[in-house]
This record gives C-alpha cells, sequence and structure tokens, in this order.
C-alpha cells in the first residue's frame, strides 16, 4: 500500500465515522458536536498531509 492508498482509506473511514456521529440519535448534542470536531481535525490532518507529500487526494 502507498501513501496515497492510506491516506485515502484514512480519510473515507474518518468521513464514515462523522456520518455514524451524525446519525446517532442517543448522543446528545454535545457529544455529537465535540466528537465531530476532533474527527474534522483529524480529517484536516489527512489532507494536509497528502499535500505534504504532494498527493491529491478526493475530499469524501
Amino acid at each position: 500500500m502507498n501513501y496515497r492508498e492510506d491516506l485515502e482509506i484514512k480519510l473515507q473511514k474518518v468521513t464514515l465515522a462523522i456520518q455514524e456521529v451524525v446519525e446517532d440519535i442517543y448522543k446528545t448534542e454535545h457529544e455529537k458536536q465535540r466528537i465531530i470536531s476532533k474527527l474534522i481535525e483529524f480529517k484536516e490532518a489527512i489532507i494536509s498531509k497528502g499535500i505534504d507529500l504532494n498527493i491529491e487526494l478526493e475530499a469524501a
């Protein structure tokens, strides 16, 4: 697996995790926002790393 594939898989996982949080009716709005904020930070770090490595990623 190369860097691009690894970063794209991680980006897909974060995107799916964000969707799961949004759909979880048992979490409070505050919990959702806290988790989503952390996941967005992680997603931005993945995209930034792709830019650093000169890899164009599709932001899912």
